[in-house]
């Protein structure tokens, strides 16, 4: 059981480090420090949010519907 939560774990930093490289990579004249600068392009830019959004939506429609019993179709 640790060992496939290392692995998952691994899998999850690598991921988020190549998107992160992959940002750079397409946005490179972004500043890197100031707060300010990426809440503006983070404010213009809301197809991240939005996509966030419609999965947490998704998900927790997902976990509702788990959580309602089975109905029978014999009933």
């Amino acid at each position: 059981m640790k060992r496939s939560w290392a692995i998952s774990l691994a899998i999850i930093l690598i991921l988020v480090s190549l998107g992160w490289i992959a940002f750079r990579w397409l946005n490179p004249d972004l500043p890197v420090t100031p707060d300010d600068e990426f809440r503006n392009w983070f404010w213009y830019h809301r197809n991240f949010d939005l996509i966030v959004q419609v999965l947490l939506m998704f998900s927790g429609a997902l976990g509702i519907s788990a959580l309602l019993p089975v109905e029978d179709k014999d009933e």
